[in-house]
């Protein structure tokens, strides 16, 4: 995924590969102050999960959560997160997403 935050999503995922190693990352950067859910689950050699609720503050850029995996050639990385207005979205990256 992009690097930079979609205006209208007040968090992004970013993965990155190294070697055998992926590498996850959910940043975060509101346009308002508001409290989130998310739910981040990496899935190759083994499964990994975690799950978070935090408060985002204006234009603060935050790192909610950095998951890194050994993982093999079938991998799959998930982002759920709901936003404070009921919003919700999903972001999926890897083979097998």
């Amino acid at each position: 995924m992009s690097g930079t935050i979609p205006s209208e999503r007040a968090v992004d995922m970013a993965v990155s590969r190294e070697g055998e190693s992926v590498i996850v990352t959910l940043t975060g950067l509101s346009q308002r102050d508001q409290q989130i859910e998310y739910e981040l689950e990496l899935t190759g050699g083994s499964n990994s999960r975690h799950r978070g609720k935090t408060g985002l503050q204006a234009n603060q850029k935050a790192v909610l959560s950095t998951m890194r995996m050994t993982v093999g050639a079938d991998w799959c990385v998930t982002a759920r997160i709901t936003e404070q207005d009921g919003r919700s979205y999903e972001y999926s990256e890897g083979p097998c997403a």
